[in-house]
């Protein structure tokens, strides 16, 4: 029977190509219709240059399709390994978040997913290079040997909790909307510096925007709310100023800053860009840094 890390090896390459494909997109040249070119004030044709973010190439087409096919095998991986926890466990967990392989896997899951939405609504593929890398990154870290233990394992008692479900899927799920605000922050710096069309920048100004409110609820849920309740659950104590804990809550507050000093103070462009860049580089070091760098309670990825 063909198990989970074997779809996950499949998602791993195919996010591997479609990150090739993003990032020929990315380099190359817009595919321009000739009848979607107006004419200028002299006779002459409209700036290909305007068109840059959401340009369209044939590299982008297939990165779209490779990506969502590598997606449905991450799905199905997923899938498949909460069928074998189940198995081995006897213990139900509506998603694989126990330990570090299945939470690197998750986000490799969770990446795509919010990337493939916001290419929808925007059209962008811009953005494809950045996102799928990053989730190549981590379903290829999961299906390395620096991760060692990738079978399914019966969970300790500590771990038999949907509190701990809900802390982690949760998190994860705002990290991964985060990840998109990374991506266009870290796109829309470079740009900046290349001097990039005023319109484009802006659209990659509101991705990131759009991509905070939508991970900041799942985040403050995630790693604020249902993490007390887990940390009462498991230790008798809702906060413990904890590493990862302290950490967690600087993560959060750089993404409040985000979307208090964007509403309130009218921020945009850079300042933004970089706290986007900033918050996501801080919800890492929250999310497995801290385990190598410091010691604490949590463990388990």
């Amino acid at each position: 029977m063909l198990n989970s890390t074997f779809f996950f090896y499949l998602t791993a390459i195919g996010y591997f190509v479609g990150f090739v494909l993003y990032l020929l997109h990315l380099v190359g040249a817009p595919k321009v219709e000739a009848g979607r070119l107006g004419a200028g004030a002299h006779g002459g044709t409209v700036n290909a240059g305007r068109l840059w973010l959401t340009k369209e190439t044939n590299w982008g087409k297939y990165a779209t399709w490779i990506t969502v096919v590598a997606f449905a095998f991450a799905t199905i991986g997923v899938i498949v390994r909460v069928i074998e926890l189940w198995r081995v466990s006897g213990f139900f967990l509506p998603l694989p978040v126990t330990n570090t392989y299945e939470t690197f896997a998750f986000f490799a899951w969770v990446i795509p997913l919010a990337y493939l939405l916001f290419e929808r609504r925007y059209r962008v593929r811009t953005l494809g290079a950045f996102a799928i890398g990053l989730a190549f990154l981590f379903v290829a870290l999961a299906s390395s040997p620096l991760v060692a233990d990738k079978g399914a394992q019966p969970l300790v008692p500590a771990l038999q909790s949907y509190w701990l479900v809900a802390h982690v899927v949760f998190t994860i799920v705002g990290e991964g909307f985060f990840a998109l605000a990374f991506a266009a922050g870290l796109l829309f710096l470079w740009q900046t510096r290349r001097g990039r069309d005023v319109d484009s920048l802006k659209k990659l100004d509101e991705i990131g925007y759009q991509a905070i409110a939508i991970g900041f609820p799942f985040f403050t849920l995630g790693a604020i709310i249902f993490g007390m309740v887990w940390a009462q659950h498991a230790w008798g104590r809702y906060w413990g100023w904890d590493p990862k804990e302290v950490w967690s809550l600087i993560s959060w507050l750089i993404y409040a800053l985000y979307l208090h000093t964007r509403v309130t103070w009218g921020w945009r462009d850079y300042k933004t860009a970089w706290l986007a860049v900033i918050g996501f580089v801080a919800a890492i070091f929250t999310w497995f840094g801290v385990n190598y760098v410091l010691s604490g309670l949590h463990s388990y990825g």
